[in-house]
Protein backbone atom coordinates (compact mmCIF):
# COMPACT_ATOMS: atom_id res chain seq x y z
CA UNK A 1 0.00 0.00 0.00
CA UNK A 2 1.36 3.42 -0.94
CA UNK A 3 1.95 5.66 2.08
CA UNK A 4 0.19 9.04 2.09
CA UNK A 5 3.48 10.94 1.72
CA UNK A 6 4.50 8.95 -1.36
CA UNK A 7 0.99 9.23 -2.78
CA UNK A 8 0.95 13.03 -2.46
CA UNK A 9 4.51 13.43 -3.68
CA UNK A 10 3.68 11.61 -6.88
CA UNK A 11 0.30 10.93 -8.48
CA UNK A 12 -1.91 13.00 -6.17
CA UNK A 13 0.44 15.99 -6.28
CA UNK A 14 0.42 15.91 -10.08
CA UNK A 15 -3.37 15.64 -10.10
CA UNK A 16 -3.86 18.58 -7.75
CA UNK A 17 -1.37 20.68 -9.71
CA UNK A 18 -3.36 20.04 -12.90
CA UNK A 19 -6.51 21.40 -11.19
CA UNK A 20 -4.84 24.00 -8.97
CA UNK A 21 -7.13 26.94 -9.76
CA UNK A 22 -10.34 24.93 -9.39
CA UNK A 23 -9.28 23.26 -6.15
CA UNK A 24 -8.05 26.50 -4.60
CA UNK A 25 -11.36 28.13 -5.48
CA UNK A 26 -13.15 25.15 -3.95
CA UNK A 27 -11.18 25.34 -0.69
CA UNK A 28 -10.90 29.12 -0.41
CA UNK A 29 -13.61 29.49 2.28
CA UNK A 30 -11.72 27.06 4.49
CA UNK A 31 -8.43 28.87 3.92
CA UNK A 32 -9.98 32.21 4.80
CA UNK A 33 -11.43 30.81 8.04
CA UNK A 34 -7.98 29.57 9.04
CA UNK A 35 -6.31 32.88 8.23
CA UNK A 36 -8.91 34.80 10.23
CA UNK A 37 -7.99 32.64 13.22
CA UNK A 38 -4.25 33.02 12.65
CA UNK A 39 -4.30 36.81 12.21
CA UNK A 40 -0.87 37.11 10.55
CA UNK A 41 0.89 40.33 11.49
CA UNK A 42 3.23 42.69 9.65
CA UNK A 43 6.84 41.59 9.89
CA UNK A 44 6.15 38.04 11.05
CA UNK A 45 7.83 34.89 9.80
CA UNK A 46 5.22 32.18 9.22
CA UNK A 47 5.35 28.51 8.19
CA UNK A 48 2.65 27.34 5.75
CA UNK A 49 2.42 23.58 6.28
CA UNK A 50 1.36 21.57 3.23
CA UNK A 51 1.24 24.76 1.19
CA UNK A 52 0.37 22.96 -2.05
CA UNK A 53 0.14 25.35 -4.99
CA UNK A 54 0.71 28.36 -2.77
CA UNK A 55 -2.60 30.22 -2.75
CA UNK A 56 -2.57 30.51 1.05
CA UNK A 57 1.15 31.36 1.04
CA UNK A 58 0.45 34.33 -1.21
CA UNK A 59 -2.30 35.59 1.11
CA UNK A 60 0.00 35.31 4.13
CA UNK A 61 2.73 37.18 2.22
CA UNK A 62 0.31 40.05 1.67
CA UNK A 63 -0.47 40.14 5.39
CA UNK A 64 3.13 40.06 6.71
CA UNK A 65 4.29 42.74 4.28
CA UNK A 66 7.77 43.62 3.13
CA UNK A 67 9.29 43.06 6.56
CA UNK A 68 7.90 39.54 6.93
CA UNK A 69 8.63 36.14 5.43
CA UNK A 70 6.57 33.06 4.61
CA UNK A 71 8.00 29.57 4.17
CA UNK A 72 5.81 27.01 2.42
CA UNK A 73 6.64 23.33 2.76
CA UNK A 74 5.13 20.53 0.69
CA UNK A 75 6.13 17.13 -0.65
CA UNK A 76 4.79 17.73 -4.17
CA UNK A 77 7.26 19.32 -6.58
CA UNK A 78 4.47 19.73 -9.13
CA UNK A 79 2.47 21.89 -6.74
CA UNK A 80 5.50 23.81 -5.51
CA UNK A 81 6.36 24.79 -9.08
CA UNK A 82 2.99 26.56 -9.24
CA UNK A 83 3.47 28.04 -5.77
CA UNK A 84 6.81 29.59 -6.76
CA UNK A 85 5.32 31.18 -9.87
CA UNK A 86 2.32 32.49 -7.94
CA UNK A 87 4.38 33.99 -5.12
CA UNK A 88 6.99 35.62 -7.32
CA UNK A 89 8.45 37.75 -4.55
CA UNK A 90 11.24 37.76 -2.01
CA UNK A 91 8.88 37.35 0.94
CA UNK A 92 8.23 33.68 0.20
CA UNK A 93 10.45 30.64 0.01
CA UNK A 94 9.50 27.01 -0.51
CA UNK A 95 10.83 23.73 0.82
CA UNK A 96 10.36 20.41 -0.96
CA UNK A 97 10.15 17.78 1.73
CA UNK A 98 8.26 16.17 4.61
CA UNK A 99 7.74 18.46 7.62
CA UNK A 100 7.76 15.38 9.84
CA UNK A 101 11.53 15.11 9.50
CA UNK A 102 12.62 18.42 7.95
CA UNK A 103 15.64 19.91 9.80
CA UNK A 104 14.10 23.30 10.60
CA UNK A 105 16.23 25.85 12.40
CA UNK A 106 15.00 25.90 16.03
CA UNK A 107 12.70 28.74 17.10
CA UNK A 108 12.47 30.27 13.62
CA UNK A 109 8.76 30.98 13.05
CA UNK A 110 6.26 33.27 14.75
CA UNK A 111 3.29 31.19 13.63
CA UNK A 112 2.27 27.90 12.00
CA UNK A 113 -0.59 27.70 9.53
CA UNK A 114 -2.09 24.87 7.51
CA UNK A 115 -5.10 24.47 5.25
CA UNK A 116 -5.69 20.71 5.13
CA UNK A 117 -1.99 19.86 5.28
CA UNK A 118 -2.00 18.84 8.94
CA UNK A 119 -3.54 15.35 8.98
CA UNK A 120 -1.46 13.28 6.55
CA UNK A 121 1.65 12.45 8.61
CA UNK A 122 2.67 8.82 9.00
CA UNK A 123 3.90 9.64 12.52
CA UNK A 124 1.91 12.64 13.68
CA UNK A 125 3.51 12.69 17.13
CA UNK A 126 6.99 12.99 15.63
CA UNK A 127 5.81 15.56 13.09
CA UNK A 128 4.30 17.94 15.60
CA UNK A 129 7.22 17.61 17.98
CA UNK A 130 9.43 18.65 15.06
CA UNK A 131 7.15 21.54 14.11
CA UNK A 132 6.91 22.72 17.71
CA UNK A 133 10.69 22.99 17.91
CA UNK A 134 10.69 25.22 14.81
CA UNK A 135 8.41 27.78 16.49
CA UNK A 136 9.45 30.66 18.69
CA UNK A 137 8.17 30.88 22.27
CA UNK A 138 4.46 31.83 22.37
CA UNK A 139 4.10 31.22 18.62
CA UNK A 140 0.53 30.88 17.36
CA UNK A 141 -0.94 27.89 15.51
CA UNK A 142 -3.99 27.77 13.21
CA UNK A 143 -4.78 24.48 11.46
CA UNK A 144 -7.76 23.69 9.23
CA UNK A 145 -8.98 20.09 9.10
CA UNK A 146 -12.12 18.37 7.87
CA UNK A 147 -14.71 17.19 10.33
CA UNK A 148 -15.95 13.62 9.93
CA UNK A 149 -16.80 12.28 6.48
CA UNK A 150 -20.46 11.89 7.48
CA UNK A 151 -20.70 15.66 8.11
CA UNK A 152 -19.27 16.60 4.71
CA UNK A 153 -21.82 15.95 1.95
CA UNK A 154 -19.33 16.97 -0.78
CA UNK A 155 -17.45 13.75 0.08
CA UNK A 156 -20.07 11.64 1.81
CA UNK A 157 -22.55 11.64 -1.08
CA UNK A 158 -19.99 10.47 -3.69
CA UNK A 159 -18.61 7.94 -1.19
CA UNK A 160 -22.10 6.52 -0.64
CA UNK A 161 -22.60 6.14 -4.39
CA UNK A 162 -19.27 4.33 -4.48
CA UNK A 163 -20.55 1.87 -1.91
CA UNK A 164 -23.74 1.32 -3.92
CA UNK A 165 -21.81 0.48 -7.10
CA UNK A 166 -18.46 -0.86 -5.87
CA UNK A 167 -19.40 -2.33 -2.51
CA UNK A 168 -18.17 -1.30 0.97
CA UNK A 169 -14.88 0.54 1.17
CA UNK A 170 -12.10 -0.78 3.34
CA UNK A 171 -12.60 0.74 6.82
CA UNK A 172 -9.85 2.92 8.27
CA UNK A 173 -9.05 3.52 11.92
CA UNK A 174 -9.41 6.96 13.48
CA UNK A 175 -6.18 8.85 13.14
CA UNK A 176 -4.98 6.94 10.08
CA UNK A 177 -3.40 9.49 7.72
CA UNK A 178 -5.97 10.88 5.31
CA UNK A 179 -8.33 13.80 4.67
CA UNK A 180 -10.70 12.94 7.54
CA UNK A 181 -8.09 11.71 10.01
CA UNK A 182 -8.67 14.68 12.33
CA UNK A 183 -12.45 14.50 12.28
CA UNK A 184 -12.54 13.94 16.04
CA UNK A 185 -10.86 16.21 18.63
CA UNK A 186 -9.94 13.04 20.52
CA UNK A 187 -7.43 12.40 17.72
CA UNK A 188 -5.74 15.78 17.26
CA UNK A 189 -5.85 17.16 20.80
CA UNK A 190 -3.50 14.57 22.34
CA UNK A 191 -1.14 14.87 19.36
CA UNK A 192 -0.80 18.63 19.80
CA UNK A 193 -0.66 18.60 23.58
CA UNK A 194 1.79 15.70 23.52
CA UNK A 195 4.08 17.79 21.32
CA UNK A 196 4.05 20.59 23.88
CA UNK A 197 1.43 22.92 22.47
CA UNK A 198 -0.72 24.88 24.93
CA UNK A 199 -4.22 26.35 24.82
CA UNK A 200 -5.44 23.84 22.23
CA UNK A 201 -8.95 24.79 21.10
CA UNK A 202 -11.16 24.15 18.12
CA UNK A 203 -14.32 25.52 16.55
CA UNK A 204 -16.54 24.27 13.77
CA UNK A 205 -16.95 26.40 10.66
CA UNK A 206 -19.53 25.59 8.01
CA UNK A 207 -18.51 26.34 4.45
CA UNK A 208 -19.84 25.86 0.93
CA UNK A 209 -17.58 24.28 -1.68
CA UNK A 210 -17.89 25.38 -5.30
CA UNK A 211 -17.07 22.21 -7.24
CA UNK A 212 -15.53 22.00 -10.71
CA UNK A 213 -13.43 23.72 -13.32
CA UNK A 214 -14.50 27.09 -14.73
CA UNK A 215 -15.57 25.91 -18.18
CA UNK A 216 -18.69 26.38 -20.35
CA UNK A 217 -19.86 22.84 -19.53
CA UNK A 218 -23.01 22.06 -17.59
CA UNK A 219 -22.35 22.58 -13.84
CA UNK A 220 -23.32 18.99 -13.03
CA UNK A 221 -20.80 17.68 -15.54
CA UNK A 222 -18.12 19.97 -14.12
CA UNK A 223 -18.88 18.87 -10.57
CA UNK A 224 -19.04 15.24 -11.55
CA UNK A 225 -15.71 15.38 -13.36
CA UNK A 226 -14.00 16.88 -10.30
CA UNK A 227 -15.51 14.57 -7.68
CA UNK A 228 -14.60 11.52 -9.75
CA UNK A 229 -10.99 12.75 -9.94
CA UNK A 230 -10.43 14.12 -6.42
CA UNK A 231 -11.77 12.87 -3.10
CA UNK A 232 -12.71 9.59 -1.37
CA UNK A 233 -14.69 8.30 -4.36
CA UNK A 234 -11.89 9.14 -6.79
CA UNK A 235 -9.44 6.93 -4.91
CA UNK A 236 -11.74 3.94 -5.30
CA UNK A 237 -12.39 4.63 -8.96
CA UNK A 238 -8.70 4.31 -9.85
CA UNK A 239 -9.08 0.54 -9.66
CA UNK A 240 -12.55 0.34 -11.24
CA UNK A 241 -13.68 -0.65 -14.72
CA UNK A 242 -15.17 1.68 -17.33
CA UNK A 243 -18.58 0.12 -16.70
CA UNK A 244 -18.30 0.78 -12.99
CA UNK A 245 -17.23 4.36 -13.58
CA UNK A 246 -20.18 4.85 -15.91
CA UNK A 247 -22.58 3.43 -13.33
CA UNK A 248 -21.17 5.72 -10.65
CA UNK A 249 -21.52 8.77 -12.90
CA UNK A 250 -25.12 7.89 -13.75
CA UNK A 251 -26.01 7.47 -10.07
CA UNK A 252 -24.15 10.54 -8.82
CA UNK A 253 -25.20 13.10 -11.45
CA UNK A 254 -28.85 13.50 -10.31
CA UNK A 255 -27.70 13.87 -6.70
CA UNK A 256 -25.39 16.72 -7.68
CA UNK A 257 -28.15 18.42 -9.65
CA UNK A 258 -29.95 19.22 -6.39
CA UNK A 259 -26.97 21.35 -5.32
CA UNK A 260 -26.75 23.52 -8.44
CA UNK A 261 -26.99 27.22 -7.66
CA UNK A 262 -25.92 30.21 -9.73
CA UNK A 263 -24.25 28.02 -12.34
CA UNK A 264 -22.18 25.85 -9.98
CA UNK A 265 -22.50 22.73 -7.89
CA UNK A 266 -22.26 24.19 -4.37
CA UNK A 267 -22.15 21.60 -1.58
CA UNK A 268 -21.89 22.20 2.18
CA UNK A 269 -18.90 21.14 4.22
CA UNK A 270 -17.80 21.34 7.84
CA UNK A 271 -14.29 22.00 9.08
CA UNK A 272 -12.40 22.39 12.32
CA UNK A 273 -10.34 25.50 12.82
CA UNK A 274 -7.84 24.38 15.45
CA UNK A 275 -5.80 26.89 17.42
CA UNK A 276 -2.92 26.47 19.82
CA UNK A 277 0.13 28.20 21.21
CA UNK A 278 3.67 27.07 21.85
Amino acid sequence: MMFEAEFWANQMGKLWASHADALDRQLEPAGIAGLEALKPQRGEKILDLGCGSGSTTVKICEAVGSGGMVTGIDISEDQLAIARSRAGNERADFLLGDAQSWPFEPETFDALYSRFGCMFFEDANAAYANLQSALRPDARVALVAWRELSLNPWAAIPAAVGVEILGPAKPSQAGTPGPFAWGEPSVFRPILEGAGFRKVSWSEVRIVLQIGEQTPDDPVKRGLDMLMRVGPLARRLRESSDDERGAVASRLAPKLKTFVKEGWVRIPGRIWVIQAQK
